[in-house]
């Protein structure tokens, strides 16, 4: 029997989309500013980790019931129980992470359904980046389908490599796009993340956001994995 799967425009009921992220490189005025910074030498609760390439003097932070995250003291946080936007506190350095569950991309087959999801997917992007930054370029990695042993039946992602210039900086960022149709064909799992940073000291500052982002705890319903942590950066 075919299965058909629907189609809609993507819906973020999560803080941002990824590709929205990237249009405030430069943050101004964080509407949630991190509370409950704590030091690193008190006992972290269940579930949280603390990789030691975090930034330096990297404290607790948690400002809400939804998660937990580890950097330095100045950084901030915005958060909802479907996403985090984590900024340094020059507003150069940007995390965000989120995920939802959407109505499935249009196809007679699964893939179809996963071609037209990162077609459209792909175009929000690069919308976005034009949107945001003078002559962005978007690289991909092309669709993968991952182990289903780590990561369930139909579980596909593409992952993205971006540039551009905003307010006289030249910016790099990565980004990650996730499609589940495990519990299709209606609805599917989405989930995005995206690093951005200045093109000066950026491995350094690439590595740094990528720490803060393992180290992400998360105790909300529909955790996005088994464990209650985000997915590591490979």
């Amino acid at each position: 029997m075919t299965r058909t799967f629907l189609s809609t425009t993507r819906s973020w009921p999560g803080i941002v989309a990824a590709a929205a992220l990237l249009a405030a490189s430069v943050v101004a005025g964080l509407s949630a500013p991190a509370t409950g910074a704590t030091d690193l030498t008190l006992k972290a609760s269940s579930g949280e980790v603390a990789p030691a390439a975090l930034p330096p003097r990297s404290v607790r932070h948690k400002n809400s019931e939804f998660w937990v995250w580890f950097g330095p003291r100045s950084w901030q946080s915005v958060d909802s129980k479907q996403g985090i936007r984590i900024t340094s506190a020059n507003g150069l350095l940007d995390l965000d992470y989120g995920f939802s569950s959407t109505i499935c991309a249009s196809g007679q087959t699964l893939a179809q359904s996963v071609n037209a999801y990162f077609t459209q997917h792909r175009a929000q992007l690069r919308q976005s980046l034009r949107a945001a930054w003078r002559r962005p370029t978007l690289r991909t990695s092309g669709i993968r389908q991952l182990p289903a042993r780590s990561y369930g039946n139909l579980y596909f992602r593409e992952s993205y490599a971006v540039s551009g210039r905003a307010g006289g900086i030249r910016f790099r960022g990565e980004i990650q796009s996730d499609y589940s149709l495990a519990s299709g064909p209606t609805y599917c799992f989405v989930r995005d993340e995206a690093r951005t940073a200045p093109r000066a000291g950026y491995r350094t500052s690439i590595r740094q956001l990528r720490s803060v982002q393992n180290a992400l705890a998360y105790f909300g319903p529909g955790a996005p994995d088994e464990e209650g942590f985000t997915d590591p950066v490979r």
